[in-house]
């Protein structure tokens, strides 16, 4: 835990100040143009492997990469695609597999 928490002083300390005009920015708007399905895998960095910038993805993370049918129950990932698509309006929708 020593780690996460000296990462984030880290990050408030050294990154933010550097990038303070787009996160200003991303704090009141955002405007991703793809919708980024992936598995929660801890070894697959979206915004890593595709070299975004913070905001540039809607990021949707699960074990599997699974997106259920269109129903009637209302869940996490369903919620997400509609809004991701609804409202933000995005483009384009990647779906990630990855094996090793």
């Amino acid at each position: 835990m020593r780690e996460v928490i000296d990462g984030f002083l880290k990050f408030q300390r050294d990154v933010f100040p550097q990038r303070s005009k787009l996160f200003k920015r991303l704090a009141t708007s955002q405007h991703p143009h793809t919708l980024f399905i992936s598995c929660s895998d801890s070894r697959l960095v979206p915004e890593l492997v595709t070299q975004r910038e913070p905001g540039d993805l809607f990021v949707i993370r699960n074990a599997g990469n699974i997106v259920p049918s269109y129903g009637p129950e209302p869940g996490g990932v369903t919620a997400t695609v509609e809004y991701a698509v609804a409202a933000l309006g995005v483009t384009d929708v990647v779906i990630c597999g990855h094996s090793d």
